[in-house]
């Protein structure tokens, strides 16, 4: 790959299954490294290979978290995913210090309950509800919402934001 310029990224990927700590050893230690794999040795990886390409002034690195961060997750065997996304936010804090002289940014976007992703569709409609009556602006967010986000920390209006979390939840973590 020759890419000489990167003036953003989005590290964007994200998986789980369940990690349970019922499971044989080998199973749960072979999840666990799969889920950390996608979702914090990814990001790391990439960040890595781009930071060389970000411009001296205005480059950012934009990590995708979770709520799940925050709440230990959503559901029995989140242990992993959790762990990851809050690795995440580690490394989302040390990759701005580590950037910010050269003019770059780095944040993260911790999504709550998305309609219409993959995670959505593993929830019952009783939980769902229950969600979106938990969240104060009552309705679930959209990709949109995210994106929203995202396209803000790219923009030049958040050149002075780096080294922070941004909840897009609707308020669900004040429920």
């Amino acid at each position: 790959m020759n890419i000489e310029r990167v003036d953003l990224l989005v590290n964007a990927a994200g998986f789980m299954r369940p990690v349970s700590l019922g499971a044989a050893l080998e199973q749960a230690e072979s999840d666990w490294d799969a889920i950390i794999e996608a979702n914090l040795k990814g990001s790391f990886l990439m960040a890595h290979v781009v930071a060389s390409r970000l411009p001296r002034t205005g480059g950012r690195i934009v990590n995708i978290s979770s709520i799940g961060a925050q709440t230990g997750g959503s559901r029995s065997g989140g242990m992993a995913y959790a762990a990851a996304k809050a690795g995440l936010h580690g490394l989302t804090f040390a990759l701005a210090r580590e950037l910010a002289p050269r003019g770059c940014t780095v944040n993260a976007i911790a999504p709550g309950f998305i309609a219409g992703t993959g995670f959505t569709g593993a929830w019952s409609d009783e939980r769902v509800d229950a969600i979106v009556a938990e969240t104060p602006v009552g309705r679930p967010g959209t990709p949109d919402d995210v994106a929203a986000a995202v396209v803000w920390l790219a923009s030049e209006a958040a050149s002075f934001v780096t080294g922070t979390v941004i909840a897009v939840n609707g308020g669900w973590r004040i429920g």
